[in-house]
């Protein structure tokens, strides 16, 4: 018995391999190879895995998935919260995303184990809404962290993006997912009969309509905006230090006079997150360096700025527009540990740490800047993150999104193509163009489908000027939103129910998850 004993064991270990294997196959489908079709088929193997394993076996095998997944994606963070965080708390903070993150995978795998009893049929759609309800569920609340989603590895498809346009990025994981768990319930041979082609149909109804109702909505015609976005290219410790700052003040200054004699017929410049140093504490004045300039250029300046009012310090962005009063943009959506520290003061008393960051303040929420008639709408960085965020400006009837963004904490990691490709879901969602200014890198523009236009280098200083097509689109994710992440909540609850319900009518205990 010893040798068939050590056999089962050693085949035993090498299963608990599948997660890994998995991890590594969807690695590539992120930057820098992105090479999205392989994320059509990477989660096979741990499905594969999590559908045999006990649930609790089933857990820790979710949990080695999504450590060196995560830990990849995210891992370029660690510098940014070293050099604003005490040595210990950026360990802390950076381990604790992580971990987090993982643990939400190690989750997903303990569900699908102890839903593998369910019929086929109902597990091949079960499996998917699981997936796509733990992703939205991860970007609740003030903590709502979307880096790294399984969707965003084909933001280089545009006919996929049609998906987004109907049912959100949300309409990516769940096709994505939903056509990986058909094909190993085949594989095991457990989808079959007519269960097979019914999950089939569903499937390619599901597809179709994502695909096919999008050229049904309306398309809305619009004016083209002659635009020059600015990439600087300023160094963090510019930014960092007071000198810099008029370093980079000057240098934005330069570069648009420059553009402006390049292309005369410019009537939008465009520059990146906290470019500037604003004081609306006495008045609302822009910097009289600039003002000077538009007036002299005859342009509006679309810019990110650090604005202090009599009230708190904001992360912002001003539109000027030359004899006009300022208009302004307050971030809402700020980074946790980055731009404000949750439970910062109880933490410090608790680990006799002293944070050295700055303290934003939330703004109000979504507002439009004006030009020429013309609604636009621009927000600042990590909010490009948020779909349901970005949708209220579509709905108030904006013509363009602006990302203003400094990535030059991230150097030349992939935290810069992860941030960019963002901007074409947006894109799509909203069925406007969508375009990202950054300080180093990447700077990138999209259509109103999310095809790209223009996309520059990283750690360069360039101008590019390209005429912004205003034309949009109605989407059905603009009017009805985050539907698609609540259908799967109900789809697992009221799967989840004739379980309990059948074990109570066969008097045994009623299993509490």
């Amino acid at each position: 018995m010893a040798g068939p004993l050590r056999s089962g064991k050693s085949k035993e270990g090498l299963y608990i391999l599948l997660p890994l294997l998995s991890a590594a196959l969807l690695l590539p489908a992120y930057p820098p190879l992105e090479w999205g079709g392989l994320a059509w088929f990477a989660l096979i193997p741990l499905l594969h895995f999590s559908l045999k394993a006990a649930p609790g076996r089933a857990f820790w095998g979710g949990l080695l998935f999504g450590l060196p997944l995560h830990l990849y994606l995210n891992h370029y963070l660690f510098g940014v919260l070293y050099d604003f965080l005490s040595p210990p708390l950026a360990v802390l903070a950076m381990a604790a995303l992580v971990l987090i993150i993982s643990l939400l995978n190690g989750l997903f795998s303990w569900l699908v184990s102890r839903a593998r009893f369910y019929h086929p049929l109902l597990l091949a759609f079960f499996i998917p809404s699981l997936w796509l309800a733990l992703e939205y569920v991860r970007s609740l609340s003030f903590l709502g962290y979307n880096v790294g989603y399984l969707g965003y590895t084909q933001w280089q498809y545009p006919l996929l993006l049609n998906l987004v346009s109907f049912y959100g990025y949300w309409g990516l994981p769940f096709a994505m997912v939903a056509w990986q768990s058909m094909v190993t319930l085949a594989l095991e041979r457990r989808l079959k009969g007519k269960a097979l082609p019914t999950a089939a149909a569903v499937f390619l109804l599901f597809l179709a309509i994502g695909l096919a109702a999008p050229e049904l909505f309306p398309h809305q015609p619009g004016p083209s905006l002659k635009t020059a976005l600015i990439q600087g290219n300023s160094s963090t410790e510019e930014i960092l230090s007071s000198s810099g700052k008029k370093v980079i003040l000057r240098r934005y200054l330069d570069l648009t006079r420059q553009a402006v004699e390049n292309k005369p017929e410019t009537e939008l410049v465009v520059w990146p997150e906290t470019v500037v140093e604003l004081n609306f504490r006495k008045d609302r004045e822009h910097l009289p360096e600039m003002s000077s300039l538009a007036e002299e250029l005859g342009i509006s300046i679309l810019y990110g700025a650090r604005v202090r009012t009599d009230e708190a310090l904001y992360n912002g962005i001003v539109l000027l527009v030359p004899g006009e009063e300022p208009q302004t943009y307050y971030k809402q959506r700020l980074v946790p540990f980055v731009e404000y520290f949750p439970w910062e003061e109880w933490l410090n008393r608790l680990l006799t740490l002293e944070s050295k960051i700055g303290s934003y303040t939330p703004g109000p929420g979504p507002a439009l800047f004006e030009l020429k008639g013309i609604p636009l709408a621009g927000v600042v960085c990590y909010e490009s993150y948020f779909g349901d965020y970005a949708r209220h400006f579509g709905r108030a009837g904006s013509r363009h999104l602006f990302v203003l963004t400094n990535d030059a904490w991230f150097g030349t990691t992939i935290g810069l193509e992860q941030h960019a490709q963002v901007a074409a879901i947006r894109a799509a969602e909203l069925g406007i163009g969508t375009t990202q200014v950054a300080n180093s890198g990447i700077t990138i523009s999209f259509d109103l489908r999310g095809r790209e236009l223009l996309r520059t280098g990283k750690m360069t200083r360039e101008i590019n000027t390209l005429n912004l097509d205003l034309s949009r689109r109605s989407t059905f994710y603009l009017l009805a939103g985050d539907y698609l992440p609540w259908a799967s909540l109900l789809f697992l609850a009221a799967a989840a129910l004739p379980r309990q319900v059948s074990r109570r009518r066969a008097g045994l205990p009623v299993r509490k998850s």
